[in-house]
């Protein structure tokens, strides 16, 4: 019953959430106009780390998905999380990602800027991917408990040094011998997914894949 009011006071299942564009032939939010500006890549990307299995992103960084994400992060457009979840679950799929994993976690945001933007974009997806693939979402134990400044514009050696001890583990217990999907929203130099990672392995994880929407980074 809850569903059904839901749907009908928010009908989004037939709006393209990128251009609010109604008809009954939009599938996973996305009309089929906004779905050509979308360049689908299904990639994985290279990083130098011994602590992170793999990692795959779903999109090219293009000038479409650039002022998607700035609306999605900075503009207040949490909602759209649903067309983002809906394209990374694809790449999962096209990888065959979810047969490999136990558990799913995302990558924390300190609790003043979570605080200040009202929600982790990343747990957004997480949570949209946690919901579909049916497997258990974690959140709450891999924490950021120092604040960083703003990561765009540094370089990968800045990355590392703005990052070092910026991420625990609460209770290892949850995390021992998991095989884990690690979400995030866009891969620059890959660094936040490699510390996480650390954190995540050097506490007891068995092995951590990564998946993000996109990515900044030249492979």
């Amino acid at each position: 019953m809850l569903q059904t009011l839901n749907s009908l006071l928010f009908p989004t299942k037939h709006i393209c959430l990128f251009c609010k564009e109604k008809n009954g032939s939009i599938k996973g939010y996305i009309c089929k106009e906004c779905y050509e500006n979308l360049e689908v890549l299904n990639r994985e990307v290279k990083i130098d780390s011994i602590y992170i299995n793999r990692i795959y992103y779903s999109l090219s960084y293009n000038r479409f998905i650039r002022e998607m994400m700035k609306n999605y992060k900075y503009n207040g457009k949490n909602y759209l999380y649903k067309p983002f979840g809906e394209i990374m679950l694809k790449t999962i799929e096209n990888k065959k990602i979810a047969e490999d994993i136990d558990i799913i976690i995302y990558v924390p945001t300190h609790k003043r800027k979570e605080a200040l933007r009202g929600y982790n974009q990343a747990e957004l997806l997480a949570v949209y991917i946690s919901k579909n693939l049916e497997k258990p979402l974690l959140r709450q134990n891999l924490i950021k408990t120092k604040w960083t400044k703003e990561q765009s514009h540094s370089n990968k050696i800045d990355r590392i040094i703005n990052l070092k001890g910026s991420f625990q583990i609460k209770d290892p217990s949850e995390i021992e011998g998991k095989r884990i999907l690690l979400v995030d929203d866009i891969i620059t130099t890959g660094v936040t997914m490699d510390e996480c990672s650390r954190v995540l392995i050097n506490n007891g994880a068995k092995e951590v894949i990564g998946i993000a929407l996109t990515s900044s980074k030249n492979n």
